[in-house]
């Protein structure tokens, strides 16, 4: 069985590590109660975070007293014990409005469902799996972990806390004493110190961890259902390495970046620093550009420059595809937990790319303006118009640089049915980028043909200003984390006689509606002022 509630509790020195649990519990708990019992900062700094944890939390904020103290501190002025019973509390606390409740210290990363609860039993406790010395000096359960569904628990717990021979964590005793139990199984609660102070070498408990690709880490061949460690710590350095280079032989992708969000204490994006030579080589502009502007608009994101690798990434190995072809493709694939594919579709480059890189997960991702900055500050100043000030019907503006796009993009006729048409050759364009986007932004509608990749920059900056795409067969709606939809946020037109017939047939009220749909899926997918939590929250949430 599952638990009906979780709880923990957290001062905001610790902060860092309860984003860690929040995020991991919210994949394999999602929509569950949590009750937190704090101080004043961490509620406030959960509440910052990108995503947002997706549980129901129950804030209970009464530990400001403890605020800004770690544990010498506390142990010194004499209110470790005080400060540790703070878990009866929340316990209390839960079991006010819920069944049962299983407490979980903050420095826990969740890696699959606990489903292990014996409701029969008042209480459900976790053995140390340690050396009997310790035992003796510490406890031979964690206070880590506990679940109850007895009220009368908590209670005795601060009572026998009282006469305990270490804290909370060896008045446990007392309680199996008291009440029926049960015991969760070692594959739970898996601690930094079993390979420390454990009766076997620390070689030997690692030779119990395996791993399988797209899959999970297991302990015994059972799969390990949380990890509860300090990755700060260097007196765990040995135990976190392992834990985390199995979990990239699993490709646990969604847990990677979470543990690296605890290390780091924010997300990382990677681009790679230029100049580079060769297939290296990049402007620095399009997506790359936006993932500055995202370190700009989020509190909790950062991008650094990377020397290391041609590619983009999200920390540590959410390999990010900005690329428009696969000609960029090298052996760093095999490093990525997931490729997320900017351009292209994701049935056709993706499903190549997976069957070159034997188990890598490919998955849809999102596109972006040609130069950002410039587009969000025309926004930001002049905003989008509605449909009786826009002074232009139909629009294409394009280039051909090279025969992927002249294959494409050769075929004057559409010059007769749009209201504007420049299509130039060579490498010098006849707008500058302003005049280009404010022609874009004059329109009612805007042709899309299929430049070197299937996606162009030109789809997302005409949904950018609310004027409805029309895209031709070629060119790829589907393969984005909020796919495109026919006849909301695009129209098809295979032929100029089509792209006419389709404007004629298209009323005011319904351009009125796809043109919101449309630039308010722009302002969730691609502005980088909530592209970032929308492409993170999908990451870690999206199957």
């Amino acid at each position: 069985m599952k638990p009906s509630s979780f709880c923990t509790m957290c001062t905001s020195n610790c902060a860092f590590e309860l984003v860690g649990l929040l995020l991991s519990l919210s994949i394999y708990h999602s929509n569950e109660n949590i009750y937190i019992i704090s101080d004043s900062e961490t509620k406030k700094i959960i509440e910052n975070i990108t995503p947002q944890p997706r549980l129901n939390i129950h804030w209970i904020v009464e530990l400001d007293k403890y605020h800004g103290l770690n544990r010498f501190q506390m142990d010194k002025m004499n209110i470790w014990s005080e400060f540790q019973m703070s878990k009866s509390r929340i316990i209390s606390k839960a079991l006010e409005s819920e069944n049962d409740t299983l407490f979980l210290d903050s420095d826990i990363i969740i890696l699959g469902i606990i489903d292990d609860v014996i409701s029969e039993k008042s209480l459900g406790v976790s053995r140390q799996y340690i050396t009997q010395e310790h035992i003796d000096n510490t406890g031979y359960y964690n206070g880590g972990m506990i679940w109850t569904n007895n009220k009368q628990v908590p209670l005795d717990w601060v009572e026998f806390t009282k006469t305990s021979r270490y804290y909370d964590q060896a008045s446990i005793e007392d309680l199996v004493k008291k009440y029926d139990y049960f015991e969760f199984p070692e594959n739970y609660n898996f601690q930094c110190w079993r390979m420390i102070i454990a009766d076997e070498p620390k070689e030997k408990i690692a030779s119990y961890i395996t791993s399988k690709p797209n899959d999970t880490l297991y302990y015994k061949d059972k799969p390990i259902k949380f990890v509860h460690t300090h990755f700060h710590d260097k007196r765990f350095e040995y135990f976190n390495n392992t834990i985390i280079q199995h979990m990239i032989n699993a490709k646990m992708y969604k847990s990677l970046a979470i543990v690296f969000r605890v290390i780091h204490n924010k997300w990382i994006l990677k681009i790679p620093k230029q100049p580079l030579q060769g297939l290296g080589y990049h402007k620095n502009d399009s997506y790359r550009e936006l993932a500055l502007l995202m370190k700009i608009n989020n509190n909790d994101v950062d991008m650094i420059y990377n020397t290391n690798s041609v590619h983009c990434w999200l920390e540590p190995n959410i390999l990010t595809y900005d690329r428009p072809t696969l000609q960029w493709l090298n052996n760093e694939i095999n490093n990525a937990s997931t490729l997320l594919i900017g351009n292209g579709d994701i049935n056709k480059e993706g499903k190549e790319i997976a069957n070159h890189f034997s188990n890598t997960n490919v998955k849809p991702w999102i596109f972006w303006p040609r130069k950002p900055m410039v587009l969000e500050k025309i926004l930001k100043e002049k905003g989008i118009t509605t449909y009786d000030d826009r002074t232009i019907e139909s629009i294409f503006i394009g280039n051909i640089e090279n025969d992927v796009q002249n294959k494409y993009r050769d075929n004057s006729s559409w010059e007769n049915v749009l209201g504007e048409y420049h299509c130039t050759k060579g490498s010098k364009h006849k707008f500058s980028h302003s005049e280009y986007l404010m022609k874009l932004r004059e329109s009612k509608y805007g042709l899309c043909l299929r430049g070197y990749g299937s996606k162009c920059h030109r789809e997302v900056e005409l949904m950018a200003f609310g004027t409805i795409p029309i895209v031709t067969n070629e060119v790829s709606v589907d393969s984005y984390m909020e796919p495109l939809k026919e006849n909301v946020h695009y129209l098809i037109a295979n032929s100029p006689d089509e792209l006419k017939e389709k404007i004629n047939n298209n009323s005011k009220e319904h351009w009125e509606t796809m043109s919101r749909e449309c630039y308010e899926w722009y302002q969730r997918n691609v502005d980088s002022k909530q592209a970032w939590n929308t492409m993170i929250s999908r990451i870690l949430y999206d199957n």
